[in-house]
């Protein structure tokens, strides 16, 4: 007789009980509330960066006159070119991903931020 897999918490990787229901996936309610902390952080996160990254492509330079990354908010590094505008790879691209969902929604996805 094969024997059942050990389920875990999502949140700390404690046994759930035996007794656990089939949807249940965190062994008690503060394990339940910090992982919904967690994505609401991590969603709120992601909706400042979208409202900073908007508002650089529609001509609010501030941020970027700070030497701050238009999507994330983090200092762009000294070790990076003059002119760098992000952070990382993974800001340009994310950048670059709602530049394209704009111009799908017919804005002018085309403005720059003047220099």
């Amino acid at each position: 007789m094969a024997r059942k897999p050990v389920r875990r918490c999502g949140t700390c990787s404690a046994r759930l009980p035996r007794d656990a229901g089939p949807n249940r996936r965190y062994c008690n309610s503060a394990c339940r509330s910090k992982h919904w902390r967690r994505v609401q952080r991590r969603d709120s996160i992601i909706e400042r960066a979208v409202d900073r990254s908007l508002d650089l492509m529609r001509g609010g330079g501030e941020l970027y006159a700070l030497g701050l990354c238009p999507v994330c908010g983090w200092s762009v590094s000294i070790r990076k070119r003059t002119d760098a505008v992000y952070c990382s790879k993974q800001c340009r691209t994310r950048a670059w991903r709602m530049r394209g969902q704009l111009a799908e929604q017919g804005r002018d996805a085309s403005e720059r931020p003047s220099r």
